[in-house]
């Protein structure tokens, strides 16, 4: 809920306050000092009529002092209720009516979050904001941009997040948190001018060139994040972990209880064999806890939900359960270190290369330009270069492309030319996941999701498990919950997520079941998707 809507609803809660006081004092002083009781809706009647100053209803004239004073109290505070509806109604209505653009200043906002520039991660964050009813404005230096925004609805305006006086009309100093995501030689400047007008206030500023991290902290940043780099290591770990059964990336919930997410490779014993017919609890240890299915997250997957090549399991157990799984997600012919390829070398893509090269793997890269790092120059959707990178024996793919389009054209491309080849994928736009699924991805990361997630954290201070991963894992106070059995709460069936865990005075309970009932204290770790991570938190939290 925002400023202007809370003091619209304080406003409408005073005057019907105010009404019914004034009712009950004139129905009590009708039949006590004029000795005229009457009917409680003819009160009414009398005070609507004084308070909006249209006339005094037929009561009139009154004989007592105190009938007199209330009738000119009444008649006052309804002149005060007037003045006082112009700044909160009347005059935002007729400024939204007339402004086309986004404004050049905010008004009456206070410990919000300033983000200066507006793209696919900034989206995210903004719906964990919203979500959590935290002020937030978007400082935008591109008119059109920001204008687009102000019609969509955003709270934005419009100015240079460089200058000292667009953040003071941003009412920085106000502000808890600023989040700078111009670019990397803008971000310094921007978290100089923090330093001018709000010293006081929280910074994070994002890296996309891990190697300019630094200056970023010279100039005075709180945070430094680099999503980018994260997104290449998961995106590596994930092709790391399609020959290598130790090199489970997993998220520890408890010194032995994890949670993993296990691609099926072709030729997986489990491909073809449904939840049910597959026995995974009993042969491995291991408690399924939901499966993607092309980018759709299924959490309780059902017992006939059939397995493919596509198909992501999700799981938690101890290090042992998780292997022996990951033993039956392997193809037999993968059981071996493979040919990787690596098509884009931005700093996505080199932070995929610096992790296989760390793990021992040999690969072949692709880009459009050329460079000491870069095998084979050309375009990843062009089939004549996929063939000269050796895409038709290579194992697994990695795409790092910078546009999410180039990916989906290439995703095809290099499906036609190996079919059994894994294809482990960046989108850039979150929207983009399931579209990647579609064409043929077997493994899809999100970078607007993963600068989300990280950016949500810190922001709004909650204890973030997953940034690198598919699925978003929280650990959580659930005051909404409290003397509630997890079968009671619904989790599942009102929100999407699962709870994987609980923490109850240092112990941590892995599992529990629909009986467990949440007591004051408890923080549960739950396991969802962005959106139902945000449904269990607005209902739970």
């Amino acid at each position: 809920m925002d400023r202007r809507t809370r003091l619209t609803v304080y406003y409408l809660v005073l005057v019907v306050g105010v009404l019914s006081g004034f009712v009950v004092l004139y129905n009590y002083g009708m039949a006590t000092w004029e000795g005229r009781p009457q009917p409680l809706y003819r009160s009414v009647e009398a005070v609507v009529q004084t308070v909006t100053t249209v006339g005094y209803g037929g009561d009139a004239p009154w004989s007592s002092p105190q009938m007199n004073y209330l009738v000119s109290l009444m008649a006052l505070s309804g002149l005060v209720l007037i003045f006082a509806a112009l700044p909160v109604l009347v005059v935002p209505l007729f400024e939204d009516a007339f402004r086309s653009s986004a404004p050049s200043s905010v008004r009456g906002v206070g410990e919000h979050v300033v983000l200066c520039e507006y793209g696919p991660r900034e989206e995210v964050l903004i719906d964990e904001l919203t979500e959590r009813d935290v002020e937030y404005v978007v400082v935008d230096a591109d008119r059109e941009s920001a204008d687009d925004l102000y019609a969509a609805g955003y709270t934005v305006m419009f100015g240079d997040p460089e200058s000292d006086a667009a953040l003071r009309r941003a009412r920085l100093e106000h502000a808890d948190t600023l989040i700078a995501n111009v670019d990397d030689e803008a971000n310094p400047s921007v978290l100089l001018s923090v330093r001018a007008v709000g010293p006081d206030v929280r910074t994070v500023s994002l890296a996309d060139d891990p190697d300019t991290a630094d200056y970023h902290r010279y100039a005075g940043a709180d945070h430094v994040l680099s999503p980018k780099r994260i997104l290449g290591e998961q995106l590596a770990a994930k092709a790391v972990g399609t020959f290598d059964p130790e090199a489970i990336e997993a998220v520890e919930i408890d010194e032995n209880f994890d949670i993993a997410e296990f691609p099926l490779q072709n030729g997986s014993e489990l491909i073809g064999q449904t939840i049910g017919e597959s026995d995974i609890g009993e042969r491995t240890g291991a408690a399924v806890i939901g499966v993607w299915v092309r980018g759709d997250f299924r959490s309780p997957p059902p017992a006939d939900t059939r397995f493919d090549a596509r198909s992501v399991i999700v799981a938690t157990g101890g290090d042992a359960e998780l292997d022996r799984l990951k033993e039956m997600t392997l193809s037999e012919g993968r059981r071996r270190r493979g040919d990787v390829v690596v098509a884009g070398m931005g700093v996505v893509g080199r932070a995929v290369t610096t992790a296989l090269s760390n793990s021992g793997f040999q690969y072949t890269t692709i880009d459009v330009a050329e460079g000491s790092t870069v095998d084979v120059v050309g375009d990843a959707t062009d089939r004549q270069v996929l063939r000269e990178a050796g895409i038709a024996d290579a194992d697994t793919v990695v795409l790092a492309l910078p546009d999410d389009t180039a990916t989906v054209f290439a995703t095809f491309a290099i499906r036609e030319l190996n079919p059994r080849i894994e294809i482990i994928a960046q989108a850039n736009e979150h929207e983009n996941v399931s579209k990647l699924y579609r064409a043929g991805a077997d493994y899809v990361l999100s970078l607007s999701a993963v600068s989300g997630r990280m950016l949500a954290s810190i922001v709004l201070g909650e204890e973030s498990l997953s940034s690198g991963t598919q699925l978003k894992l929280v650990r959580t106070t659930v005051p909404g919950a409290v003397g509630k059995s997890l079968a009671d709460a619904d989790v599942r069936n009102r929100t999407g997520c699962t709870v994987v865990a609980a923490e109850r005075d240092g112990r941590v309970v892995t599992n529990p079941g629909a009986s467990f009932v949440i007591e004051p204290g408890d923080e549960l770790v739950v396991a969802g998707t962005d959106e139902n991570i945000s449904r269990f938190q607005a209902a739970f939290v």
